[in-house]
C-alpha cells in the first residue's frame, strides 16, 4: 500500500493534458488538411483548427487527460486511501478543468500549426483562423469543459471505489473505464452540439 501523494493526481493531469492536445491537434489538422485540400478549401483549414481547438477538441482532450489522471491516481491506493481522498480531489478535477482547457487549446492549435506548415499553410492563413474566435466560441468550449468533467465526476464518485474495489490489473481497469464513458462523453458531447445549432 502507498502512502497517498496530495499532489500526484494534479501532477498525472498536467502530464497527460499535452499528452491528449498534441495527438489530437495533429490528428484533426491532417483530416482537415487533407480533406479540404481534395475540396479545393485548403485556405480555409486553419480556420477550421482553431475553431474546432476551442469549441470541441480541447474539452475533449481536458476530459480524457482527467479520467486517465483519476484512474492512475487511484490504482496504487487501498480502498480506504481512495474513500478518503475522494472528494477532495474531485473537487480539485473541478478547479483544474477549465485551466486545462487553455492549456488544450494551446496544444492543439499548435500541433495543428506544425501539420499544416507541413502543407505549406502560412502564418497569414494562422491570424486569419485566430481572427475568427469569438467570446462565443470560447463559451462553448467552457461549457463543453465543463459538462465533461462533471459527468466524469458523477461516474468517479459513483464507481471508482468499487473499480478500485475490484482489484484489476491497470489495463484492465482501463478498458472498463474507456468502455463505459465514451459511449456517454460522445452522447454528451453530441447533445450539446445539437442544442447549440438549434
Amino acid at each position: 500500500m502507498k502512502q497517498a501523494d496530495p499532489c500526484r493526481f494534479c501532477r498525472l493531469y498536467a502530464s497527460f493534458v499535452p499528452g491528449f492536445a498534441l495527438p489530437f491537434g495533429a490528428a484533426i489538422a491532417l483530416q482537415f488538411m487533407l480533406g479540404l485540400t481534395t475540396l479545393g478549401a485548403g485556405e480555409y483549414m486553419l480556420r477550421v483548427l482553431v475553431l474546432s481547438a476551442v469549441r470541441s477538441t480541447a474539452a475533449a482532450a481536458s476530459g480524457s487527460a482527467l479520467l486517465l489522471a483519476l484512474v492512475l491516481w487511484a490504482h496504487p491506493l487501498s480502498i480506504a486511501q481512495v474513500q478518503a481522498d475522494l472528494r477532495r480531489i474531485l473537487a480539485r478535477a473541478l478547479m483544474i478543468a477549465v485551466p486545462g482547457y487553455a492549456v488544450a487549446v494551446v496544444a492543439v492549435v499548435a500541433a495543428g500549426l506544425a501539420v499544416a506548415a507541413g502543407f505549406g499553410q502560412s502564418w497569414t492563413s494562422f491570424e486569419a483562423g485566430l481572427g475568427i474566435v469569438g467570446w462565443r466560441d470560447v463559451g462553448v468550449g467552457v461549457l463543453a469543459t465543463l459538462l465533461d468533467v462533471a459527468l466524469i465526476v458523477l461516474l468517479a464518485w459513483r464507481y471508482l471505489v468499487r473499480l478500485q474495489a475490484g482489484r484489476m490489473s491497470l489495463p484492465a481497469k482501463l478498458i472498463a473505464v474507456v468502455t463505459v464513458t465514451v459511449g456517454l462523453r460522445a452522447t454528451v458531447g453530441l447533445v450539446l452540439s445539437s442544442l447549440l445549432s438549434a
